[in-house]
């Protein structure tokens, strides 16, 4: 709860949502409102966040903002370690119309908080990713990432370091050492889930020490990135506008939005344009420049086992997910080069989820796939063209 119906009667909403007159944190008229359907008043608590809706920001489909300014990638460090086939190596990655390449992940170490390669093995790849860079193309190195702040030994190992002035430090100089050491030209923080996982409520504040530091060793001499949760609850503990001044830019993770982990309400893409829409909001409330965005493409897609095969389309009901790909080996995932194969080999059509999602499903036995393809993925740059963003960020760019 938020406002006088808070612990303490004090809280406000994260990043100056609404705070209704129920206690409710919210973007749309219902919390922002000064009164209710029938007329009587239940104004919105101004003292506890904003008390109007954040517009939009409307530049028009057409106006490149985003298709004309940052084009950022991932490339994944356990391709060619991890994959059974379809494998590309750093040399074979097509860089055009690129301006920055991020590999991930590097990890921190829990002891002594320093960068470190997440495999011993990936090191020998740096050389070879890094000797991409020329005038139009910088090639970065992403820490953290989804598996760093799981159930294991780095689960607290954000939080520990942030809230510590010397372990900071030693996180700051270690990475200033290991971009000069593998001629990384900047550092992209994927720090997925402060307080919520891992972590304790003063993440908030210490994550922005951390960038203020980083900033401050950096200088002008390398990039600074930080990657932005599709998730409202796990969005607020975060402080993206004091943040703002310190990056370069931030990604957004607008996928996963839905997947086989949750089989309510059916099968649903894993993208979602409509859900894209609902996360960049709070963004404007926090007063956010749209032109520090990048929006997030896919280039893989989630999928499902189905209840009833006759049943394939948006909405039926699943069982589990998707059997493995052959390369990527994942249960409920396929990369858009395995998608394109099975479509191929079985001379399927995929279709466009109607409903605004602007994203393509494909079904074959009992097996459902939501996915992006070439003319989904123009949709969803046109939109962030609209929404005045200024780039897009591409997970991944070996699928």
């Amino acid at each position: 709860f938020c406002g006088e119906h808070s612990e303490g009667a004090n809280k406000k909403c994260g990043l100056n949502l609404c705070c209704s007159y129920y206690g409710y944190c919210g973007t749309s008229e219902p919390f922002c409102r000064n009164k209710d359907e029938d007329g009587n008043s239940t104004p919105c608590q101004k003292d506890f966040g904003r008390c109007d809706v954040a517009p939009n920001p409307s530049c028009g489909n057409n106006s490149n903002t985003a298709t004309a300014g940052r084009r950022v990638a991932y490339y994944q460090a356990w391709n060619t370690r991890q994959f059974a086939c379809d494998t590309v190596a750093p040399r074979q990655i097509d860089t055009t119309g690129l301006t920055h390449l991020i590999l991930a992940y590097a990890s921190i170490d829990p002891k002594s908080f320093k960068i470190v390669p997440q495999k011993a093995e990936d090191v020998s790849i740096y050389h070879e990713f890094t000797a991409l860079q020329n005038d139009h193309l910088q090639t970065w190195v992403a820490v953290g990432g989804w598996d760093f702040s799981g159930d294991g030994p780095t689960n607290e190992t954000w939080s520990q370091m942030a809230r510590d002035k010397d372990r900071r430090a030693a996180f700051v100089q270690s990475a200033v050492k290991f971009m000069e050491d593998h001629k990384f030209q900047g550092l992209d923080i994927d720090w997925y889930w402060p307080v919520v996982r891992g972590g304790i409520k003063e993440d908030t504040q210490n994550e922005i020490k951390l960038f203020v530091d980083l900033r401050k060793a950096f200088g002008t001499r390398y990039g600074l990135s930080a990657s932005l949760s599709s998730d409202y609850d796990n969005l607020k503990e975060t402080d993206p506008k004091a943040l703002e001044p310190q990056v370069d830019f931030f990604n957004a993770r607008n996928l996963d939005y839905n997947g086989h982990w949750d089989l309510t309400g059916g099968v649903k893409p894993h993208t979602d344009l409509k859900l894209t829409e609902q996360f960049l909001r709070p963004l404007w409330f926090n007063k956010i420049d749209p032109k520090k965005i990048n929006l997030g493409l896919t280039y893989y897609g989630r999928g499902y086992t189905l209840k009833d095969p006759a049943c394939n389309w948006f909405g039926c009901e699943a069982i589990g997910g998707s059997k493995p790909g052959k390369c990527t080996n994942y249960e409920g995932y396929l990369s858009n080069c395995e998608i394109q194969k099975i479509i191929q080999e079985k001379h399927l059509k995929p279709q466009l989820i109607i409903g605004g999602a602007a994203s393509m499903q494909v079904s074959w036995d009992d097996q459902w796939i939501g996915y992006d393809d070439s003319e989904s993925l123009r949709v969803k740059s046109a939109f962030a063209n609209d929404f005045c963003l200024g780039g897009l960020v591409i997970w991944a760019i070996d699928y």
